[in-house]
């Protein structure tokens, strides 16, 4: 059987219990969600939580996130979007806030964890330094990788969505294509399943734990699929599985009429 990890993306939580981002009760959706996952079969061996986990700025989002994952006994690892704070983050988390460039090893697998975002920007950026070091790293580790990001590198094919990717994404997939071992790339930031391939590298984003936007919108569009995750399975043999899975239902309606937020 292949190890499991899950991904948990874009919950947007507030300091309030009760805060909403556009109808839907943040607190609640993340809860629902992170239930579901914690009954996934096989039993997953780790959490990934890639951005824009706190809405606010807020240290109770992060506290409370900290103690809801600590509560589920499994390895979690979070790393910023855009509207993170970086210091927060490594003040609030603790040791499962990732640094710029960091990387774990789950059974015969590496798994590297990158901060795309860039302060006071909607769309990310890897700094040359993260690109060389990756590209160090890389060649002298020849075990299947994921890569996890908050921003995509590629157009996911949602005009208003693709202005706020990571400006230098090419940057990454170059590094992809040189170094086959790159199993997968893994982001949050666009609130929707995604899934291309590049050689043997499987792109991939995923649904929020919250609002979804819907896919290939030329404009902001909220989407009325309920929240979900990622889940990927991970072979010895450094073959890739993966799927989406949703809340079969969620009470609560986005703003259909919301431009944004």
């Amino acid at each position: 059987m292949p190890l499991q990890i899950l991904q948990l993306t874009d919950p947007h939580l507030f300091a309030e219990p009760d805060g909403k981002l556009l109808g839907l009760t943040t607190r609640l959706s993340f809860e629902a969600v992170l239930d579901l996952a914690l009954t996934h079969q096989p039993r997953p061996q780790a959490l990934i939580l890639t951005g824009d986990l706190v809405q606010d700025e807020q240290p109770a989002g992060y506290t409370y996130l900290r103690q809801r994952l600590e509560a589920t006994g499994l390895p979690h690892y979070c790393i910023p979007g855009n509207h993170d704070q970086r210091a927060a983050m490594h003040q609030w988390l603790g040791a499962s806030a990732m640094d710029p460039l960091d990387l774990r090893r789950l059974g015969s697998w590496n798994l590297v964890f990158l901060d795309s975002s860039h302060p006071g920007r909607d769309s990310g950026t890897l700094g040359g330094e993260q690109i060389d070091r990756l590209d160090s790293l890389l060649s002298a580790q020849e075990a299947p990788t994921l890569i996890f990001l908050h921003h995509h590198p590629l157009p996911v094919g949602s005009a208003w969505m693709d202005t706020m990717g990571v400006e230098n994404g090419t940057a990454l997939l170059s590094i992809c294509d040189r170094h086959p071992q790159i199993k997968g790339v893994v982001f949050g930031h666009v609130h929707q399943a995604f899934r291309t391939t590049r050689g043997g590298c499987q792109i991939l984003g995923a649904p929020s734990t919250c609002i979804q936007f819907r896919p290939g919108s030329a404009e902001f569009a909220v989407d009325e699929r309920p929240p979900g995750y990622r889940a990927l399975g991970l072979y010895p043999d450094g073959r890739l599985s993966t799927r989406v899975v949703r809340l079969p239902h969620y009470p609560e309606s986005p703003l259909q009429s919301s431009q944004g937020y």
